[in-house]
């Protein structure tokens, strides 16, 4: 159970920076990042969703390559923001 929320809260965090991340973009006018972070959104709450439905499901642990996605996109997502920030 313990891993389940600590799976649910990360993948929920990382879909909190992209959403994040899309509003910084937005406020800047950076078209490209904006179009990246909402996709990246959307993908996080599919990982957000299936990280829920594998605790209802009473799996045995979660899935640490979904985890690593997610937070793999969000890293991505955040550094290609700052790059492109930083280099307008």
């Amino acid at each position: 159970m313990k891993k389940h929320a600590a799976a649910i809260v990360l993948v929920l965090l990382s879909a909190i920076t992209c959403g994040a991340t899309f509003l910084f973009a937005l406020s800047r006018q950076f078209a490209l990042v904006e179009v990246a972070a909402s996709l990246a959104t959307g993908v996080q709450l599919y990982f957000l969703s299936s990280s829920i439905g594998d605790l209802l499901e009473d799996k045995e642990k979660p899935s640490l390559p979904r985890l690593a996605a997610a937070l793999a996109i969000a890293g991505v997502l955040v550094v290609y923001f700052l790059v492109k920030r930083y280099l307008h």
